[in-house]
């Protein structure tokens, strides 16, 4: 069985204390705008167990911007 990939990261920017996500869910066909911190501390069951695992992966990459639009691979 093949592993679709649901979700694609946007950009990133930072805004007070916290940095806001952008993500492209392929499945729905829509975008995706929510603040990092608070889906952190959101149960996995309720923000999706796939999102909360692509967000996992990209964690390192998440916290250090690079997804900022200032040229940095996606």
């Amino acid at each position: 069985m093949t592993n679709l990939i649901r979700y694609k990261m946007l950009s990133t920017e930072q805004v007070s204390e916290d940095r806001r996500i952008h993500v492209f869910d392929m499945q729905e066909q829509q975008k995706l705008s929510f603040n990092y911190e608070s889906l952190k501390r959101t149960p996995k069951d309720y923000a999706g167990e796939e999102l909360a695992d692509f967000l996992q992966k990209r964690k390192l990459k998440i916290d250090n911007g690079f997804y900022d639009n200032k040229g940095h691979a996606s």
